[in-house]
């Protein structure tokens, strides 16, 4: 099962379902509008968690690792932030007998460490209810007896929130749901696999306008596949239960997804590491040949906005352009606006990535992100989570980045 190690594991299917059974593709392109790199994220930015502040409680196997954040906006007006804690940037339950002992071996290579964790690491939650001025301590989400990754949650029109996430290295993809605006959460999580051997999401599950659910999950479809693959699931019953739509295959890794739904209805995925985006004009069930990008990327989330544009923040494989940057299209994600033909604008070109955001009722755009990848024992210790507001230039053409509620902790 993959965890998020960008350079390791890609497990998964190795064949593309034929064209002549899907869409007509589209061949997305990247429209340069340089821009010199901006460092108004060290003014703008604010640490929600870093060593020594808002710590989550302490617990066996925790060393610092606090990662693979989400953050959502309820209807009281509350944001809840949510993110993995553990010790490394995979953190499963000791002692470690269900990895492969040459990965192991080279896990621990990169640092990771020896730790007593008999529940692995877990999901996190923290509140605030002044539009991100003050923010509650962290408290445990769920702690199943995996390593509780990528918690990210969104809201129905009824006030019930669901919450996706994937145990590692159980091969499942786990929901739970709260129906008092976040403060207590279900702890028997429902579970989703099949038709996939493995199955992992980065998540949140998107709200549809009848209220139905959708979740853009990845992994391999039989034991031993070559690369993953996406699969769609769907629910209609507040998350109780997820039947399988689709899955999306190319001849190349497809993973961490990213899912929105355009104003006419299209839904759109894009995903790791080719910047491969498909489109479905039937509710998911059918999807365009994957199509890449030239902007190669990790874990690239969507967002539409109320004007209609699309968002894609995503971490660059780019070495000279590295870091969280931003891509933007006025089209559905036909074209991208981004500083070079193969990198997104800038967003913290210091950090390693992984954010997700929303919309704020004034209009821009709140993003959670966290600080390093934690592949390094030194790294797991001191990572940091950081919030940060944005706005899309008109028509596309670049970011803004402005300053995040909030006093800056040093």
């Amino acid at each position: 099962m993959k965890t998020k190690l960008p350079f390791i594991l890609m497990t998964a299917i190795a064949c593309a379902a034929p064209p002549s059974a899907l869409p007509q593709a589209i061949k997305p392109t990247v429209v340069a509008t340089p821009e010199q790199e901006s460092k108004a994220y060290e003014q703008c930015r604010r640490a929600l968690v870093k060593p020594g502040y808002k710590q989550p409680k302490a617990y066996p196997g925790y060393t610092g690792f606090v990662g693979w954040t989400s953050v959502t906006r309820t209807k009281t007006g509350a944001l809840l932030v949510t993110f993995s804690s553990g010790y490394w940037h995979a953190s499963p339950p000791t002692p470690i007998t269900s990895i492969k002992p040459e990965d192991l071996r080279l896990w621990r290579k990169m640092g990771m460490p020896e730790v007593n964790a008999p529940r692995g690491g877990r999901a996190e939650i923290m509140r605030s209810d002044d539009g991100g001025k003050t923010w509650s301590d962290p408290v445990p989400m769920i702690d199943t007896e995996w390593d509780d990754r990528s918690p990210a949650v969104a809201q129905l029109p009824d006030g019930t929130l669901v919450a996706s996430f994937f145990t590692y290295p159980s091969p499942g993809v786990a929901i739970i749901r709260s129906f008092d605006d976040g403060k207590t959460w279900e702890q028997k999580p429902r579970m989703i696999c099949a038709p996939f051997h493995t199955l992992a999401t980065d998540g949140p599950p998107l709200v549809m306008p009848d209220g139905s659910l959708l979740l853009a999950a990845y992994g391999s479809e039989r034991e031993g596949d070559a690369n993953d693959a996406i699969g769609i699931f769907g629910s209609r019953d507040r998350g109780e239960t997820w039947r399988h739509l689709a899955t999306i295959r190319a001849l190349h890794e497809l993973s961490e997804p990213g899912l929105a739904r355009l104003r006419d209805g299209t839904l759109v995925v894009i995903t790791r590491p080719e910047g491969s985006v498909s489109w479905s004009k039937d509710g998911g069930k059918t999807w365009t040949q994957p199509q890449n990008l030239p902007a190669r990327m990790f874990d690239p989330w969507l967002l539409t906005l109320r004007d209609g544009k699309l968002l894609c923040l995503h971490g660059s494989y780019n070495k000279q352009h590295h870091g969280l940057r931003a891509l933007v299209s006025t089209n559905g994600g036909k074209t991208w606006n981004g500083a070079g033909t193969d990198y997104g604008f800038a967003v913290d070109p210091s950090v390693y990535g992984y954010s997700r955001g929303v919309q704020l009722p004034d209009g821009p755009v709140y993003i959670v992100y966290q600080g390093t990848g934690g592949h390094k024992t030194a790294d797991a210790a001191s990572m940091s989570i950081y919030g940060m507001r944005l706005r899309v230039k008109a028509k596309g053409r670049g970011i803004a980045i402005l300053p995040a509620p909030g006093p800056r902790v040093r």
